[in-house]
């Protein structure tokens, strides 16, 4: 039977455009999503109250704008108590930061999101705590107190061969994991800054202290969790370790919530990741993530194909299900439009292969009218461009990058059908009404023009041929066969060849079956 399916692509596909061979990667045991996310950083997004920072009343203000846009999942950066800007050293899980309101913000936000068919998702940072934390202040007042175990705590000849033996990674530019603190002779472990301890998952009552703390959330209605440096959860030489807690840590949810989201953050090659998947049935696509700029930006559809093979054969080793959590750019990133040269044709581009790729599309605030930011983190979170007096735009930091006129207001890009707040707008619509884009098995194209990345999508109720131009003059394409033009809706017949513009892109319905 697949044999016959690929005969019969192969066969209409040659009537349509000439090409050297269909590729056909494995891919594993791939689940499609009919789902998008879209992550968001309250301080920066609505302020409801004129304090300047953005607040959970704002953002359940805007939900009708997040639904209107296609979102059907809402990610929150962390939002409890923190003594820093990203929140991403708790002082309390059971609690929200006051500057973003109360717990009945919390639940109205769930309730409103809940009418909307939309889903809550939550940061959930259990890598380590804030030194500020009240288990961490009682780790270290003596080694006799009960929460001492809580951290790692080891004598200075224990490691004073390791603590200046970390490199500088992706996720982490802290070279020293073993810190000192006043008053005690032992030093404690915190990978990513003295800031931030980690927590000591050799030690039951910590696992069962973050099972309470996921279970206390799916109780108050969360749809599920993105969990942050999931690749530390212990020291990097003891992986196995962690993979097994992200097992355990799954089972344990999914028996609280049997659909319950869970999505890693891991920054590590594709066979890292395929060997996480039992215990975490989605991971962010980081590779893929590079991929789409870089094609776009040599203007090779060969560096995304090269990409792409490379990614899921390694994801085929797994004999788990997985679902492809893939993005643009996210908090950690510098965002897609600044690394695009700032081009907003280009950006649109980025935005139509993303959605047209199985997985599931996480969306970062503000990607969608546009806005800039590079490095240092801070940057990468400026006040989202309202343009609209129901909602005063955060002020609790100056903009570097996403400047009005330099970025276009959500208000004026909504008046404007050209906008790329639009161009999101259409191309979710798209993914959504065909949900074979998201669930099907893609099979590449060599067509024979290095500016042409194509690809057929077989899903269970139609032949999709994509097609993204990323070259900087309009191709011809001969479509000897009828079709659809499904962004359009137009009919596309023998009578001339289609069309496709410098730098975009275009979905054909080939054959219904």
């Amino acid at each position: 039977m697949q044999w016959l399916i690929s005969t019969l692509l192969t066969t209409l596909l040659a009537g349509i455009w000439p090409m050297d061979k269909i590729l056909y990667p494995s891919y594993g045991k791939h689940q499609g999503s009919a789902d998008v996310v879209y992550e968001v950083y309250v301080q920066s997004f609505c302020d409801s109250n004129g304090d300047g920072i953005g607040d959970l009343p704002g953002l359940i203000s805007k939900l009708d704008y997040i639904h209107d846009l296609g979102a059907t999942t809402i990610w929150l950066m962390p939002i409890h108590p923190s003594p820093s800007y990203h929140k991403y050293d708790v002082v309390d899980y059971y609690a929200i930061d006051p500057a973003f309101g109360t717990m009945e913000d919390m639940d109205r936000l769930i309730k409103e999101a809940t009418r909307l068919n939309m889903k809550v998702m939550l940061d959930l940072v259990i890598n380590h705590t804030s030194s500020e934390h009240p288990w961490f202040k009682a780790s270290a007042s003596s080694k006799d107190n009960p929460y001492r175990q809580y951290y790692v705590w080891k004598n200075f000849e224990e490691v004073k061969h390791e603590i200046e033996k970390k490199s500088i990674t992706f996720d982490s530019d802290n070279l020293t994991q073993w810190h000192e603190w006043e008053g005690q002779d032992e030093r404690y472990y915190g990978f990513f800054w003295k800031g931030m301890p980690d927590l000591n998952f050799d030690y039951p009552p910590v696992r069962e202290e973050v099972y309470k703390i996921g279970k206390f959330w799916i109780d108050k209605g969360v749809d599920g969790f993105r969990l942050d440096a999931a690749k530390h959860i212990y020291p990097d030489d003891r992986f196995d370790d962690t993979r097994k807690f992200w097992e355990e840590f799954t089972a344990k949810m999914k028996s609280y919530k049997p659909d319950i989201i869970i999505v890693g953050e891991v920054w590590a090659e594709p066979k890292v990741l395929a060997s996480l998947f039992k215990g975490l049935p989605s991971l962010f696509n980081f590779e893929l993530t590079k991929a789409i700029p870089e094609s776009i930006l040599s203007m090779d559809a060969e560096v995304f194909r090269q990409a792409y093979a490379g990614i899921y054969q390694a994801y085929a080793q797994s004999p788990f299900p997985y679902d492809d959590a893939i993005l643009l750019s996210n908090h950690d990133m510098n965002r897609i439009r600044s690394t695009l040269g700032h081009d907003l044709q280009k950006c649109k581009l980025a935005a139509s292969i993303l959605l047209t790729l199985p997985g599931t599309p996480y969306i970062y605030y503000g990607e969608e009218i546009g806005m800039m930011g590079v490095k240092p983190d801070i940057h990468l979170r400026e006040p989202f461009l309202w343009g609209d007096a129901s909602c005063s735009d955060t002020s609790w930091q100056k903009p570097v990058y996403s400047i009005a006129p330099d970025v276009t207001p959500l208000t004026a890009q909504q008046s404007d059908p050209s906008s790329l707040y639009h161009h999101y707008k259409q191309w979710i619509q798209l993914r959504i009404s065909n949900p074979d884009l998201a669930e099907g098995k893609v099979e590449f194209q060599n067509l024979q023009d290095p500016a042409l990345l194509a690809y057929i999508v077989q899903g269970k109720k139609g032949t999709y041929w994509v097609i993204h131009n990323l070259g900087d003059q309009q191709k011809s394409l001969p479509v000897r066969d009828k079709a659809i033009n499904v962004v359009t809706g137009e009919a596309v017949g023998t009578e001339a060849d289609f069309l496709l513009p410098a730098f975009s892109s275009s979905v054909l319905l080939m054959k219904k079956i």
